[in-house]
């Protein structure tokens, strides 16, 4: 099926999320854009929730949230005059920021190894946009790429070290979190926790608005701009400013399923390029 287009002489607008009625709809939006994408399938076999229900759970949080830390935008379109409604809108994307510090729950070093306790500021999120919005100014979409390769020397495999949890996605999760905490404790930043675009209306710029707001936010205030990246979406962040610090293997057990790195991304701010 070729993508749908706008309706003529509509235009892609980009709206703050207010009311916890639009989350279903972006939930089930997350799933499907992130279908084809082998992490899909990672997540529905060794976490404790699917893609529907964590972007679920994380979106409520983030807008339940009063300290202003959570930026949760929509892009919209309005919706064909078949809909019955003139003023009717649909979602067709939509992005989840957050702005300000890592915050570290407190652990104890003596405790069983259980799961990562649910942090919201901590979550990892994975954004992705899909395949053919990365390609909409005809560059190569980002699964053509080797991802193993675009940061270089720095490739991170759990399979050379004993794993902390024996559960892959917990393993994983822990991974990218250590690298996170790592890197940016302590500096004031941007976190793109998830950036969704509707399968249906790709390559037709509704990422990078999306992206907009972060990268005006980060220029703004002179900070950095942080995000996991799962393939789909690489040529989109790298063309924004994003630079690959590190690629992290993800380590599956089962020989059926295989799954392309994550790679840790950062925009630095203005006279830090590296």
């Amino acid at each position: 099926m070729e993508p749908l287009s706008l309706l003529p002489g509509s235009e892609v607008a980009v709206k703050p999320i207010t009311s916890e009625a639009d989350l279903p709809f972006c939930a089930r939006l997350a799933d499907r854009a992130v279908k084809p994408d082998p992490f899909h399938e990672f997540k529905a076999r060794y976490s404790s929730q699917n893609v529907y229900e964590e972007t679920l759970q994380k979106l409520t949080e983030s807008l339940r949230d009063d300290r202003g830390k959570y930026c949760l935008l929509k892009a919209v379109v309005p919706a064909s005059s078949r809909s019955g409604a003139d003023d009717a809108e649909i979602i067709v994307g939509f992005a989840q920021w957050r702005r300000g510090y890592v915050e570290v729950p407190k652990m104890d070093p003596f405790a069983t190894r259980k799961a990562p306790e649910t942090n919201t500021s901590l979550d990892i999120g994975i954004p992705c946009v899909a395949s053919a919005e990365a390609k909409e100014h005809g560059t190569p979409g980002a699964d053509t790429t080797d991802l193993g390769s675009v940061a270089g020397a720095k490739v991170q495999n759990p399979r050379k070290t004993q794993p902390f949890y024996s559960n892959p996605h917990d393993e994983l999760a822990r991974k990218l979190m250590n690298t996170y905490i790592g890197t940016m404790r302590g500096k004031r930043h941007v976190y793109l926790h998830r950036l969704i675009v509707d399968p249906s209306y790709q390559r037709q710029g509704i990422g990078q608005k999306l992206l907009n707001w972060g990268i005006e936010t980060a220029d703004r205030e002179n900070i950095g701009a942080w995000l996991f990246c799962r393939p789909a979406g690489y040529k989109l962040y790298e063309r924004n400013g994003w630079k690959a610090l590190l690629t992290t293997e993800v380590d599956v057990p089962d020989e059926d399923l295989i799954v392309p790195p994550v790679v840790v991304m950062l925009r630095p701010p203005a006279g830090h390029g590296g």
